[in-house]
């Protein structure tokens, strides 16, 4: 016969040390001695970390669910594999009874709600259930980041805030970290709460619900249990009986504290250990026998006792007993003086603890293990300003404020990231790849980020660095679609067109929910000539993620290849909308007003794209085209002389001086700089030297933002 408990346990342990095949094994001959809904999630549980996604769905779905971890477990598996309807169901549409259904899980069950909402593009329910994850527990960045990456209004101040009424998830994390003195730096934090039921979950998460193992399992049936702490050091608590494996922690002054201070962490391991096998023999016999004793755990022991089995027999184990022949020895009785004295001290005793919890009462008290949680609360709250100001565009700003973090977090890979993506946004390249590759020293194996960085090389024309970079990723994770899109960029650096499709592609495939990689296949689509199918990929963008709006200038540009300029405006405004400060996006938009015949709005616009980004050649470039189609070639000059030296090497640019030359009349340099620009490409040059003398059409932008 297999006991229940003790399995459970030695399941958890497997799970905890990343012994997956072990937990299976062990969770499948406990479902298959009991086949109960609790048997059911721990072997689900297995399949799941094992990366066994299939059979956990299939396991848990042909199973009545009543347990809320269940239930999660379930929707999970529904997400991954798509099943959306099924993981709504599983969770429930009303918030306000997920709330009280799944308790302490509450935040992450309404998480994953959220998610659901937005594949399903319910973008207001979605951004409900973000905020009211949030609100039940502020340490939820990825609610946060989500609602900031969907455009909602959210102020970090009114989210990571240090109030006195938390929710029941603050309160739970302030226990557990006022209560840590109690626990072994080993074993789970358990919160000290008398006025909840305390249960350990398999996550180390205190629930409020205490579900004894041999009766069903319901929400509604709640018992109340004593604090416990775990004799096993290092072992994850059962979630369903508090009871084996754990010690009652009464509150006594003989009580067990196995707390581990750094000069003693390494002498009481071994003595807990000790002590266990010490006993496994007397253990066993009670556990594992159907007809044997009942292994029974009694009061809280002192140090030196030991775990002990009766069989309808009262035996006791006594502290330092070394010989069981040793009498016992009645103290003497005190004197009456002594007891008048004795008396005296317990009434002033008395009195003073009163005065003492008065004042307790009274005064607000601020411990050190309080005062990380709120200083924790604080770093978010500045994070959490930077990443918004990040997520609403205004770049320049939020590199300030994620300079102003403190110096270990700025340092960290995930700070830098963000840095470099704020300078990405502002076309600020090379600021932008400083920082990337500096990240990729300090952590070659970190991935994050990465297609940003091949992005910004190829807009540099970083060969070598760029064909580096691309190999380095696929060597290193050829299953991750940030590999294959920065191959995709060094493929198209090169302008070999075929080949960069294929590495897009292969990107999509590997994450269709990666809404920057349909960007990137659409703009390769798009200079490739084949408008259906990059329309189609920059759609499918802005399905996944509507504030992409690289994807919004993608389709503006094709719209422009085929000539259709109101359509393109309209497209390139709601870029703006998402992106306001860029340059870019203003030459694409003046270029469209230009060519629908609104000259002075045209230059206007690039009056505005040049303020924005005086660095960037492009802006200064499409404002000297559109000045040379309003007649005003004169004006044109000083941009295009400005541009040679900014970018020496580009055709494009000597081009446009010898069609300004023409128009002034100055053939002789007209033709020398058609020459320099044939010499600089002589392969896409010639087309353009036919058409000098006919600049009807404006330049289109080949440009990715």
């Amino acid at each position: 016969m297999i006991v229940q408990e003790p399995l459970q346990v030695i399941v958890w342990d497997c799970l905890n040390n990343y012994e997956y095949d072990n937990a299976i094994f062990l969770a499948e001959r406990l479902h298959a001695e009991f086949n109960s809904e609790e048997t059911a999630f721990l072997l689900g549980t297995c399949y799941y970390r094992a990366g066994r996604i299939n059979e956990t769905h299939n396991l848990l779905q042909n199973i009545s669910l009543s347990l809320p971890q269940a239930r999660f477990l379930l929707a999970k598996c529904s997400v991954d594999l798509k099943f959306y309807k099924d993981a709504e169901n599983a969770l429930g549409t009303n918030m306000d009874v997920v709330v009280s259904e799944f308790g302490e899980q509450a935040p992450y069950a309404l998480q994953l709600l959220a998610k659901i909402y937005t594949i399903t593009e319910r973008k207001s329910k979605a951004a409900e259930a973000y905020r009211k994850a949030l609100s039940l527990n502020p340490f939820m960045w990825k609610s946060f980041s989500q609602l900031c990456n969907m455009g909602e209004k959210v102020e970090p101040s009114q989210v990571f805030h240090s109030s006195s009424e938390f929710s029941f998830g603050i309160s739970t994390l302030v226990n557990l970290v006022n209560n840590s003195e109690n626990i072994s730096i080993s074993s789970p934090f358990i919160p000290n709460n008398n006025s909840i039921n305390n249960t350990v979950t398999p996550n180390n998460i205190v629930t409020r619900t205490s579900m004894p193992m041999s009766t069903s399992i319901t929400p509604d049936s709640q018992v109340s249990v004593k604090r416990m702490h775990s004799v096993f050091s290092g072992i994850a608590p059962i979630p369903f009986s508090p009871s084996f494996g754990m010690l009652p922690m009464d509150e006594s002054p003989a009580m067990y504290t196995p707390t581990l201070t750094d000069s003693n962490e390494q002498k009481a391991i071994p003595k807990i250990v000790n002590s266990l096998r010490a006993h496994v023999g007397q253990l066993k016999d009670a556990v594992f026998s159907p007809s044997g004793p009942r292994c029974t755990l009694g009061p809280a022991p002192r140090r030196s006792s030991r775990l002990f089995c009766t069989n309808n027999s009262s035996y006791s184990v006594k502290e330092n007993n070394k010989s069981p022949s040793r009498k016992f020895v009645a103290p003497k009785s005190p004197s009456r003086k002594n007891k008048q004295r004795s008396v005296k001290n317990v009434k002033a005793n008395t009195e003073t603890n009163e005065r003492i919890k008065n004042v307790e009462a009274t005064t607000p008290t601020m411990t050190p293990k309080n005062s990380n949680v709120v200083g924790l609360l604080n770093l978010l709250k500045d994070l959490g300003e930077a990443y918004k100001s990040l997520a609403f565009l205004d770049c320049k700003i939020a590199i300030k404020q994620f300079k102003n973090i403190s110096v270990k977090q700025i340092t960290s890979p995930w700070v830098q990231t963000m840095i470099a993506r704020a300078h990405y946004e502002l076309a600020q390249y090379e600021p932008a790849v400083k920082v990337f590759s500096e990240i990729r020293k300090q952590y070659p194996c970190r991935t994050e980020g990465m297609d940003i960085y091949s992005t910004c090389l190829w807009h540099l024309q970083r060969e070598a660095q760029l064909s580096a970079l691309a190999q380095e990723l696929v060597e290193l994770d050829r299953n991750n679609a940030i590999s294959w899109l920065a191959a995709g960029n060094c493929f198209s650096l090169h302008k070999e067109r075929e080949t960069a499709l294929k590495f897009f592609k292969r990107a999509v495939q590997i994450n269709p929910d990666a809404s920057y990689a349909h960007a990137l296949l659409g703009h390769e689509y798009s200079v490739a000539e084949e408008t259906d199918k990059a329309l189609a990929s920059f759609r499918t963008a802005v399905s996944i993620d509507p504030r992409n709006y690289v994807a919004w200038y993608g389709i503006a540009t094709v719209y422009a290849k085929q000539e259709r300029w109101k359509s393109s405006e309209m497209q390139i405004r709601r870029a703006l909308t998402i992106h306001p400060y860029s340059g870019v996006l203003r030459c694409q938009l003046g270029l469209a007003q230009a060519a629908l015949g609104k000259m002075d709005r045209a230059l206007a616009t690039l009056e505005r794209a040049v303020a924005f980004d005086t660095d960037n050649p492009l802006c200064r470039f499409h404002r000297a085209s559109v000045l040379l189609r309003a007649g005003r070639p004169q004006d044109a000059l000083p941009d295009l002389h400005h541009l040679k030296d900014m970018v020496p090497k580009e055709s494009s640019v000597y081009y446009l001086l010898g069609k300004v030359h023409d128009k002034l009349g100055n053939s002789h340099l007209a033709l020398m700089h058609f020459c320099w620009a044939t010499n600089l490409d002589p392969k896409g040059m010639s087309g353009h030297v036919k058409e000098s003398f006919d600049p009807s059409k404006p330049e289109e932008s080949s440009e990715r933002p």
